[in-house]
């Protein structure tokens, strides 16, 4: 935990931040991951899960069994829970259905947009630090929101091959029958490419870890990707108005993730030093074990003169989510440009959005909330515009057809004009 006040020091942190990128090392391990799925197929999967994950399978054994899914069991609360955050995702993502369009066009004629599902969307969802059930809501849903009729999803699994059970009721709860178990990144390969046992998808969604997010932008291409979503992160704008044990408990539910980041940007050194002081208790009684020691060291906080430069580095940090928690809340919003999620005042915590609010939890991290949203409808969504001249329309643009295809020297572009100009 380190407090942050001079300018050097803060220079220091936003540059850290801006030069977070992927080792060569993990460049080169994916890359070879990637070669050996290429070459090898399901064998390769096979092959990392037994080095990685301890588990012996064969090639047949990669997909999950209907039996499997359909006699998941889980306990009746996280039932209900999985009931209840489906329904808020489902209502949240159909608000963000677009409806075709199309207009008379200021030349003559019309054009317009319409709006077309991949055929087949691959989804993954971590399990190895934690069992991420509420990843297969956040992506799944939007997906089938979308109209997207082929869903595969895939996950680690055990040492005896067993995937966990909260992920196997979730799926039998929005009806997903095609399911991989394995090594997590050798199966992101394996979706986004196909092999024997998986079909290739359109796109390939859900967050993971460093070495699945760093496949996902290595094989963008081959397919589209959702967003780069990597080890989670947060910040918390807190002015002298917030308690500093819900700051504290707010920004440990997301130091808590595996290689997280979390931020607090605060307008008193005082409050900085409560707030630290409340998670060191928390760390040391209710919460103990819960934060991993790097977590703690990668908890920042800096302090600013007022809430206008409390925005500013919460937009060069550009952060995953964003709470705010101060006297004006909206106020502090209006200045805010970067953020994969915000979440205003002290009764809206990160995991209230992480669980069951309603928007996707996969969002963009590593700065990129600066140019990249969130996991939505519009990832599995198509966009074709569409367009239809009248003769009067052709004849009023035909001249700047003409133009066009002589000065970018492409004389059949042309051609195209004259030869309806015969007629």
């Amino acid at each position: 935990m380190k407090i942050i006040e001079t300018k050097e020091a803060l220079e220091e942190l936003l540059k850290e931040r801006k030069g977070s990128r992927p080792s060569q090392k993990l460049k080169e391990i994916v890359s070879s991951i990637i070669k050996s799925v290429i070459k090898e197929g399901d064998a390769a999967i096979c092959e990392y899960t037994a080095q990685f994950d301890k588990c012996e399978l064969s090639p047949s054994k990669l997909k999950v069994s209907k039996r499997e899914i359909e006699n998941a069991k889980c306990p009746p609360d996280l039932e209900k829970a999985i009931l209840s955050s489906a329904e808020s995702i489902r209502a949240f993502h159909e608000k963000q259905l677009r409806s075709p369009w199309k207009t008379k066009g200021p030349f003559g004629g019309e054009f317009g947009e319409v709006y077309r599902p991949v055929d087949r969307a691959g989804v993954y969802v971590p399990a190895g630090t934690a069992p991420l059930v509420s990843s297969v809501l956040m992506s799944v849903i939007p997906a089938q929101v979308a109209g997207v009729k082929s869903i595969c999803l895939a996950t680690p699994c055990n040492s005896e091959g067993k995937v966990n059970p909260g992920i196997l009721a979730a799926c039998k709860i929005l009806n997903v029958t095609e399911l991989y178990r394995g090594h997590g990144p050798s199966l992101v390969a394996a979706m986004c490419l196909g092999t024997r046992a998986i079909p290739k998808v359109d796109v390939i969604a859900g967050p993971g870890s460093a070495a699945v997010t760093e496949m996902k932008r290595q094989l963008f291409g081959a397919v589209n990707v959702d967003l780069i979503a990597g080890p989670s992160e947060s910040l918390i704008i807190a002015d002298e108005s917030a308690e500093p044990r819900i700051v504290a408990a707010d920004i440990m539910s997301q130091a808590e993730h595996h290689g997280s980041r979390t931020y607090i940007v605060t307008t008193s050194k005082k409050m900085a030093e409560k707030i630290f002081a409340e998670v060191s208790a928390l760390n040391k009684k209710e919460l103990a074990g819960a934060v991993e020691k790097e977590g703690l060291e990668n908890m920042n906080a800096v302090v600013v003169k007022d809430l206008k430069e409390a925005a500013a580095i919460s937009n060069a940090i550009a952060p995953e989510h964003l709470q705010i928690i101060t006297e004006n809340d909206e106020k502090v919003l209006a200045l805010i440009k970067n953020a994969g999620a915000v979440f205003l005042g002290k009764w809206t915590p990160v995991p209230m959005g992480d669980f069951a609010f309603g928007p996707s939890h996969v969002l963009p991290t590593g700065a990129a909330a600066a140019f990249m949203s969130g996991l939505s409808t519009a990832t599995f969504i198509k966009r074709m515009s569409v367009m239809k001249a009248d003769k009067e329309g052709f004849k009023n643009m035909s001249g700047t057809m003409e133009t066009f295809s002589r000065y970018e020297e492409l004389p059949a572009h042309g051609f195209t004009s004259t030869v309806r100009k015969e007629k």
